[in-house]
C-alpha cells in the first residue's frame, strides 16, 4: 500500500510551546507504515525541536532568530504580500493531506489542488476576531478551503462557531492526548532546587497573552495587602519576564518569587507544587493543567478553553474572572479546603489519552 503524504504547518516548531508538545504527540502516534509526515515552521526559535520518529522530517524555516532583523522584517514582508511565491520556495512535493496547525494571520498557503484533503487545527478561542475585521476575513478565506477544522475544546468549538457560523458543519472538537506514563516518570527525577512550602506554579511562556502580569498582581496583592506569604514559581521564559523580575525586585518580593526558565522536563518540578495557577486571556486546551492533574496538582484559573471540561463541576480546579477572585480562591485553597481526591484526579484526566486522540484523528483523515 502506497504511504500518504502530510504536511503539518504553523508559525513555529521551535518555540517550546504547548501547540509543539501536541504536534510531536501526533506525528509520533500516526501509522509509519502508513504515512510520511512533514512539518513546516515559518519561524525557527531558540527553544529546538520536540522529539520526531524517523518518517517525519522538519523542513527548513522560512525566518530564523539568527537572522538580522532587516533581513526579517524583508521575509515578513515578502510572505505577507507574496504568499505563493513562499509555498513555491518553500513546498518542493505534492501532499495528500496538509493541516494548519495553527491560526496565526494565516501562517501559510494551502495547495490549491482540489485532491488534497485540508484541515485547520485551531488551539484557542478566537472570539477576538469578531473585534478585528481583517483579521476576521483573512482567516474566513483560510478556512474557506478546508475540510475541516478541529477544535481542541468546546469551548473553543463555541468560539469558532460565533466568529464562523457558515462553517458550522465543518467544525469538530478532537481533545489533545498525552503520554501519562511518561508524564509520571519524568516527574520522578531529582529537582537541583527546594520547593518551598504554600507553593503555587505558572507553567507558560511569560507574556501578556499568558496572563503573567496579572499573575504577579495577583501574588503583590495577597503579600502586600492580605499578608499571605505563598510562593510562586514561574516555569517558561518570554519578553515580559526581565520587566516582572524588575517589578519582583522594586517590590522586595524576590524571597517569594522564583524563576525557573523553560525547562524540557517540567513534572519534576510540578508534581511538588500544591496549586496549578493561570491567569491567561487565551488557550485552545490548558495542556499545563492536564499535566498538574496527572500529578494529582489542582488548580485556579481563568475561563479559557477545555477549564470547565477539566475543573469536573468544581471538584479539580476553580474559574476566576478577576485578580479579587484569585486571590480570595488562593486563600480559601490554602486555608479551607484544598480541593480535590488525588486519585479520582489522576482517574479523571485519564480519558485525554494519546490513543483516543490517535482514533479520531485516523477516522478524519482517512
Amino acid at each position: 500500500m502506497k504511504k500518504k503524504k502530510i504536511l503539518f504547518f504553523l508559525w513555529s516548531f521551535s518555540l517550546g510551546g504547548g501547540a509543539e508538545k501536541i504536534l510531536s504527540t501526533i506525528v509520533n502516534n500516526l501509522d509509519s507504515e502508513k504515512y510520511d509526515i512533514d512539518i513546516l515552521e515559518i519561524e525557527h526559535f531558540d527553544k529546538g525541536y520536540e522529539p520526531v520518529s524517523d518518517n517525519v522530517r522538519v523542513l527548513k524555516s522560512w525566518q530564523d532568530y539568527r537572522q538580522s532583523k532587516v533581513k526579517r522584517a524583508i521575509l515578513w514582508r515578502i510572505r505577507k504580500f507574496f504568499p505563493n511565491l513562499v509555498r513555491k520556495i518553500m513546498v518542493k512535493e505534492k501532499y495528500d493531506i496538509e493541516i494548519s496547525f495553527t491560526i496565526i494571520n494565516p501562517p501559510f498557503e494551502f495547495s490549491k489542488d482540489e485532491n488534497v484533503k485540508k484541515f485547520a487545527w485551531i488551539h484557542g478561542s478566537i472570539e477576538d476576531f469578531m473585534k478585528d475585521s481583517q483579521k476576521r476575513n483573512n482567516h474566513r478565506k483560510h478556512l474557506e478551503e478546508v475540510d475541516k477544522i478541529i477544535s481542541v475544546s468546546e469551548k473553543t468549538k463555541e468560539s469558532i462557531i460565533s466568529v464562523y457560523p457558515e462553517y458550522e458543519d465543518k467544525v469538530l472538537t478532537i481533545y489533545n492526548g498525552y503520554d501519562f506514563d511518561s508524564i509520571l516518570g519524568k516527574s520522578n527525577e531529582v529537582t537541583d532546587i527546594n520547593i518551598e512550602k504554600n507553593a503555587i506554579c505558572v507553567i507558560g511562556r511569560i507574556e501578556n497573552l499568558k496572563g503573567s502580569l496579572e499573575v504577579y498582581e495577583t501574588i503583590k496583592k495577597l503579600h502586600k495587602n492580605l499578608n499571605k506569604k505563598y510562593h510562586l514559581y514561574f516555569l517558561g521564559s518570554g519578553e515580559l519576564e526581565n520587566y516582572i523580575k524588575e517589578l519582583v525586585k522594586k517590590d522586595n518580593l524576590e524571597d517569594y518569587i522564583h524563576f525557573l526558565g523553560y525547562q524540557k522536563n517540567p513534572y519534576k518540578y510540578i508534581k511538588k507544587m500544591d496549586l496549578m495557577f493561570s491567569m491567561s486571556k487565551q488557550e485552545g486546551f490548558s495542556g499545563a493543567i492536564v499535566e498538574g492533574l496527572a500529578l494529582g496538582i489542582p488548580f485556579i484559573s481563568t475561563d479559557v478553553g477545555g477549564v470547565k471540561e477539566l475543573s469536573n463541576n468544581g471538584k479539580f480546579g476553580r474559574i476566576v474572572n478577576s485578580i479579587d477572585e484569585a486571590c480570595e480562591n488562593i486563600v480559601d485553597f490554602f486555608e479551607t479546603c484544598r480541593i480535590a481526591d488525588k486519585s479520582e484526579m489522576k482517574n479523571f484526566i485519564t480519558k485525554f489519552t494519546i490513543p483516543e486522540q490517535i482514533k479520531n484523528i485516523n477516522e478524519i483523515i482517512e
